[in-house]
């Protein structure tokens, strides 16, 4: 499968749909997923296996949907860092954690501002099929991470068990994201991101070509959703 990126996903024509939309974001993903993103998300957020005092990344943090659950898991002595190339998907997080120990970043996932080995996790959720170079975008987030710590995706699948999943994301999903965000065309962008992302096998191999051990998949909702995860060899 060709990971370049096609017209529709160049970076900034990507950069530029997450900021119209970033004010009716968090509205419609509990719309479009009938609120169930939030279950996926926080067992992706168990899967990176955090303690109390555990520094975690989020890449594409988007408005921050992830950030409390892994704020619960790493505690008050514990650091969470958020990043993402959208300035408007930032502003609406920034908001929501004014008053918490959060580190928010913009930047880009393919060159991670941080150092080797800074993170004890790093997790990227709904943003993998995002980036424009798939395999560049896992191989910053495993540099980042200390050796035993764990890197986990969680994303759409192209190839899902759920009935009439593709009706639901080429005509009903666009028409919800028009009424409610008056932009069908990010949510038709969606569905044909999703269309043209690797699948979960795909990407366990990905994980393993990158050097991870224990690499996992696990499928939700009928495999509306999948997620991976591998763990940084200490050697």
């Amino acid at each position: 499968m060709d990971n370049s990126a096609p017209a529709l996903q160049k970076p900034q024509v990507v950069q530029a749909m997450f900021n119209r939309i970033a004010p009716t974001y968090d509205l419609l993903n509990d719309c479009i997923s009938f609120g169930m993103h939030r279950g996926w998300k926080r067992r992706a957020c168990d899967a990176l296996s955090l303690k109390p005092g555990s520094s975690v990344l989020d890449v594409c943090t988007g408005t921050g949907d992830l950030i409390y659950p892994l704020l619960e898991r790493v505690g008050a002595s514990g650091k969470v860092t958020g990043l993402d190339f959208s300035a408007e998907m930032l502003t609406v997080a920034q908001k929501r954690f004014a008053e918490e120990p959060v580190t928010l970043v913009q930047g880009d996932a393919l060159a991670l501002p941080f150092a080797d080995n800074e993170f004890d996790g790093a997790i990227i959720s709904f943003g993998l099929r995002n980036v424009s170079d798939i395999p560049k975008a896992l191989s910053e987030m495993v540099r980042v991470v200390k050796p035993g710590g764990w890197v986990v995706n969680l994303d759409t699948n192209p190839k899902p068990a759920l009935p009439g999943y593709w009706l639901y994301f080429s005509w009903i999903m666009p028409r919800i994201g028009q009424f409610i965000s008056r932009d069908a065309s990010a949510y038709e962008y969606l569905c044909q991101s999703t269309q043209q992302f690797l699948t979960p096998d795909e990407l366990v191999t990905r994980f393993e070509t990158l050097g991870l051990k224990q690499v996992s998949k696990n499928a939700q909702s009928l495999g509306a959703v999948a997620m991976q995860r591998g763990q940084k060899p200490f050697s």
